[in-house]
């Protein structure tokens, strides 16, 4: 296996970048009522992916590293 060099702008769910507050509001709130019919899977998939990132940024251990999914 080579080693595979990525641009992270490139490395993120697509929905990041077109969901307004407003759609990040009613996906948080769906999440904290378990309403499952207000939210697409794509939706959870980005939310996924934010909170991936957040969790990783924050016990990134070497400076310089990321770590992209």
């Amino acid at each position: 296996m080579s080693l595979k060099y990525v641009d992270p702008k490139l490395a993120v769910h697509p929905l990041r970048n077109v969901l307004t507050q407003e759609d990040w509001q009613r996906i948080h709130t769906a999440m904290e009522t378990e309403d499952v019919h207000n939210v697409t899977d794509q939706e959870l998939d980005a939310v996924n992916d934010v909170l991936y990132d957040a969790i990783v940024g924050k016990l990134q251990t070497h400076q310089g590293v990321t770590t992209l999914q």
